[in-house]
């Protein structure tokens, strides 16, 4: 995880996206808090049809679909961006602690569809950052939930991305935003050659 700690991040549909990889994001997207040690699973698939010449061979295949989604398990069934990502904002209530009682929310498991959403997921290695970065998804299914002595209680989303509407994603359903931490110290002296 970044040192912020922040992962997996979730903004209304239009919130402006990074242009970076370490790019601030928009303070409209909620930090989702501790994701499960599997980290992202960002999978493509595409599926194929074989067309068939005279004899029987195969002369080409063409792609008939295109799908991404994004799993994460989340481990803070606390926290309110968590809660509202896996049953949607309408269906949370919350009143805050009072002197007498604490922190009270009400959770509506309803069968109403999820809304779509604009998603961010950063990480780390060493100096380098990646980030992921969806403009129109949707959680299409929430792991179930185990509540255990000995265990946290878990949330497992599936994510499905769409096409982005921003002409600049060209096309992403993901686009991954990537920096090396590596500065060039020869970059600001055409290129430090011979002779220079």
């Amino acid at each position: 995880p970044p040192m912020d700690g922040g992962v997996f991040f979730r903004a209304p549909l239009g919130t402006p996206l990074p242009k970076e990889a370490r790019s601030a994001l928009d303070s409209a997207f909620e930090d989702h808090g501790a994701v499960g040690e599997d980290g992202v699973k960002v999978t493509q698939d595409r599926s194929t049809s074989d067309i068939k010449m005279y004899g029987g061979e195969d002369f080409v295949s063409v792609q008939e679909n295109y799908s991404e989604t994004v799993e994460i398990t989340l481990l803070e069934d606390d926290n309110d961006a968590v809660i509202k990502t896996a049953f949607g904002d309408a269906n949370v209530e919350k009143t805050e602690a009072t002197l007498s009682d604490g922190t009270k929310r009400t959770i509506y498991h309803t069968s109403d569809p999820l809304p779509i959403s604009s998603f961010v997921v950063k990480s780390v290695y060493g100096d380098k950052i990646k980030t992921y970065l969806v403009e129109r998804g949707q959680v299409m299914s929430v792991g179930d939930t185990v509540d255990v002595h000995n265990d946290v209680t878990r949330k497992t989303l599936t994510i499905k991305t769409y096409k982005p509407a921003a002409a600049e994603l060209r096309g992403g359903n993901v686009v991954e935003l990537r920096d090396d931490g590596e500065a060039n110290p020869d970059a600001g002296n055409g290129g430090g050659g011979e002779g220079e």
